[in-house]
């Protein structure tokens, strides 16, 4: 399958050190994929690299084969997370507007969008979904190949939801329209999603397919044992992603295969070990998990 996106070692840091660092990943021609991390996490910034709006530091980047990503710019189309509008343009306005900036007739999105265009308000003034929708609309109207997304669910509500996944999926199977988006939450990706890349504190920490992330959230590390303080000391440094349940209870969020080391580490450490097996957790926690930190041995994941 031919390679719409390639990043190798991509980084960019500001003055107080935030950013990101080394980022490499592929996206797949046609492929629906996520970055997905909470706020600070270099979502944005990414986006940013990949419009030509911010020129990384180190790295390299291909689109489309094209080791001169700039060239292929016009491939992209970008629907950022905050909706931009002009002065008072209406809907229609905006996207007479943007036609002449490409060069391009207009394109007939009323249906296609579900776009009321003889709305005569201020796109400004419209409500959220709508102008989200207005923005998409603009990203399309160069025929890009490529449509990035920046929390494009933010601030929607579950109806609206539905209708925006409905959309990107038509574009996505009807026009093979590869998608890169962006957010945190995984109910509503999950949908449409074929592919994660979790980033935490600029770093890509692991890539993961639907068919991964359930195998890994049928089973988690839990323990018992009445010396939870003293377990944590032990567990912390090489096992961060972790989580307190009760009294006498710990959640382990790392590959099950670590069972009999993280027992074997605590008996040595003279910790009692009531109990330790395996358990089930929620794919929304076990993402937010893995984006939430620094995590050791997150490349068992990405295999």
């Amino acid at each position: 399958m031919e390679t719409a996106l390639e990043l190798k070692n991509i980084s960019y840091i500001f003055p107080d050190c935030k950013g990101i660092t080394d980022i490499s990943l592929q996206v797949k021609r046609g492929e629906i994929y996520m970055l997905y991390g909470g706020h600070n996490a270099g979502k944005t910034l990414l986006l940013q690299i990949l419009t030509g709006t911010v020129i990384p530091q180190t790295g390299a980047i291909k689109l489309f084969g094209n080791s001169d990503y700039l060239q292929e710019k016009r491939r992209i189309g970008y629907v950022p997370q905050k909706p931009y509008s002009i002065g008072k343009m209406s809907a229609l306005d905006m996207l007479h507007y943007f036609a002449l900036s490409y060069g391009v007739l207009q394109k007939n999105f009323d249906k296609e969008l579900d776009l009321n265009f003889t709305e005569e308000k201020a796109v400004c003034h419209l409500p959220l979904y709508v102008q989200k929708k207005i923005n998409l609309g603009i990203a399309l109207l160069g025929k890009p190949d490529f449509i990035l997304l920046d929390d494009p669910f933010q601030g929607l509500d579950t109806q609206e939801c539905e209708n925006l996944l409905s959309i990107l999926s038509s574009l996505n199977e009807e026009r093979n329209m590869t998608i890169l988006l962006t957010g945190q939450d995984y109910e509503l990706a999950s949908r449409i999603v074929k592919r994660y890349g979790i980033l935490a504190d600029g770093k890509l920490k692991a890539e993961l397919t639907p068919h991964k992330i359930d195998e890994e959230c049928k089973r988690c590390i839990k323990i018992r044992t009445p010396q939870v303080e003293k377990a944590i000391t032990v567990i912390q440094n090489e096992f961060p992603q972790y989580e307190v349940l009760g009294d006498d209870l710990i959640r382990v969020f790392c590959p099950v295969s670590y069972s009999s080391k993280i027992n074997t580490k605590l008996v040595s450490s003279g910790i009692e070990v009531c109990e330790i097996g395996i358990a089930g957790m929620n794919p929304q926690t076990f993402l937010s998990a893995l984006a939430g930190g620094e995590a050791k041995n997150v490349s068992d994941y990405s295999k």
